[in-house]
């Protein structure tokens, strides 16, 4: 029997922050997905790590096998103790995604096991969640769902989730990814993840009054945040005096 293992090492917007991830390169859904246009999963850079890395696409593809195909044992939980015992926040799934049944109620009795830590899984899978918790009328309450929008500038539906009436207000919520067109073309839309630290923002794993978080498309990430600063006043009148700050030096 193998074992699990937790990634500890992100870096970027998900430095200081572990996960348990399986591979997208085995998870057919994720293979299907990216083929769809204006998918955000034919951005996939979780794929490109995997294939690229090595060490962490065996990792990620010993998780898929071990997640998906049989159910957590005490070995496995108290190598998450270790893992879990200075955390305060864990996300599931990093780099893939759900596969099936199993893995999510692992995922679940994950939670379970450990009430002091606040997880967030982040899934397409919308059907398999939705008829999971439609026969198993529970969800962790240190548990929050990210229903994860599989289309480029196109928000995923949640009221049914909530409609099943086992989730506590703002467990569930819905992320998607825009980008630098469509931002531009929708002013009233509210950029509200930074995407520069998960661990300082903490948006996706607390029950806060929000239930839409969204992103800029990684490629588009820099150009647009400035677009963003230049069109809020406030950031805008630093910005200007800053470069004149600058202008007069020389």
């Amino acid at each position: 029997m193998g074992i699990i293992e937790v990634c500890n090492n992100h870096t970027g917007k998900m430095e200081g922050i572990k996960s348990l991830s399986t591979s997208v390169l085995l998870n057919p859904n994720c293979k299907k997905n990216r083929t769809i246009p204006g998918s955000i999963c034919s951005h996939c850079y979780a794929n490109t790590l995997a294939q690229m890395y090595s060490a962490l696409g065996a990792r990620l593809e010993r998780n898929t096998k071990e997640l998906t195909s049989r159910f957590l044992t005490t070995q496995d939980l108290d190598y998450l103790k270790k893992e879990l015992q200075n955390e305060t926040i864990f996300r599931f799934e990093a780099f893939g995604d759900l596969n099936n049944e199993i893995q999510l109620r692992n995922y679940i009795r994950i939670c379970r096991s450990f009430p002091e830590v606040k997880f967030a899984l982040y899934t397409k899978m919308y059907k398999l969640v939705y008829d999971f918790f439609s026969k198993n009328k529970y969800c962790p309450e240190n548990l929050t769902l990210i229903i994860s929008s599989l289309k480029l500038n196109k928000t995923v539906k949640i009221e049914n989730f909530y409609k099943l009436g086992i989730f506590s207000d703002y467990q569930v919520k819905v992320f998607t990814v825009y980008d630098k067109n469509f931002i531009k073309s929708h002013p009233n839309l509210n950029i509200n993840c930074g995407a520069r630290s998960c661990n300082k923002c903490r948006l996706c794993y607390s029950h806060t009054p929000v239930t839409e978080v969204n992103e800029i498309l990684k490629s588009d990430r820099e150009s647009t945040t400035l677009y963003l600063e230049l069109r809020d006043p406030v950031k805008k009148a630093k910005i200007l005096d800053t470069v004149e700050k600058m202008l007069n030096k020389y």
